[in-house]
Order: structure tokens, then sequence, then C-alpha cells
């Protein structure tokens, strides 16, 4: 009887080390897998991440020179208003030249001043995010069901006469 629970005791000693190795194993081989599709699904919907994180640039007349200016037409406005297109930032050390972004509208506000709107996204990033979650989720989910499948199948050898 006593070499009973000592032959059990290694048996799911030898059990669970097995499981330990499969888990780190598991884990890696997921988180590798994993961020490859995440990659795969950033490249596939063409989101251009460094514009959308980027500050938005605007002409300062304090701080920048205007090389080009261009007229724009506000929304819902008949008249157009000269706008500063291209210009120099003063405090940029590597001297490009700063463009008006097409995507920003412009508007007139009640006070008579001009001011920029952005347009709303064309939701791929929110795309994006959502697939991020699924993925963690289903990598999750796919990690616990493997290895409850794997601590099964040792089990039930274990428990097999020889």
């Amino acid at each position: 009887m006593a070499a009973d629970v000592v032959v059990q005791t290694a048996t799911d000693q030898r059990i669970a080390d097995q499981v330990r190795r499969y888990t780190v194993r598991l884990a890696v081989c997921l988180i590798v897998g994993v961020n490859a599709l995440f990659l795969l699904v950033l490249w596939g919907s063409g989101v251009d991440l460094d514009q959308i994180f980027a500050e938005r640039d605007f002409f300062d007349p304090a701080g920048d020179i205007c090389l080009r200016m261009a007229w724009y037409r506000p929304l819902g406005e008949q008249d157009p208003v000269r706008l500063c297109k291209e210009w120099l930032n003063l405090g940029d050390s590597t001297g490009r030249v700063h463009k008006f972004n097409k995507d920003l509208q412009v508007v007139k506000g009640a006070d008579g001043k001009v001011y920029v709107k952005e347009s709303a996204g064309d939701g791929r990033l929110i795309a994006v995010v959502i697939i991020v979650v699924l993925l963690v989720a289903g990598g999750m989910w796919l990690q616990r069901h493997l290895i409850t499948r794997y601590r099964a199948r040792l089990a039930a050898a274990a428990d097999k006469p020889a």
C-alpha cells in the first residue's frame, strides 16, 4: 500500500513536470505565432501608424515662415480663405518643409475665425484593435484548452495498466 502511494506520487510528479515543460513550449510558440499573425494583419490592413499617431502640424505665424499660400473653401461657406500651404518651422532642426494635411477640413467658426477639423477615420484602426483583442483572447483560450487536453492524455496513459 505504501509502495502504491510512492509510485502514484512519482507518476503525478512526472506528469506535472511534463505539463510544465509543455506549457512553456506552448507559451513560446503562441507568443511567436500570435505576434506574427498580428503583424500580418497590421500589414494587410494598410494602416499607417506613423500618420495616425503623429502630432498634427499646423502653421504658427510666430515661429514659422510661410513658403506658399493656397485658397481653401471652409465647409458651408461661399468665400474661400487664404491659408499657408507650406512652411518652414524654425524650431525644427531638420529644415524639412511642413505641408498642410489634405485630410483636414477647414471650417469657419461662429466667431468668424477659421479652424481646422480632422476628418473621421476610416475604421481600419478600430478593426485592427478588435482583431488584436480577438487574437489575445483566442490565444488564451487555445492555450488552456491544449494544456487541459495534454494533461488528460498523460493522466489516461498513466492510468492504463502496463
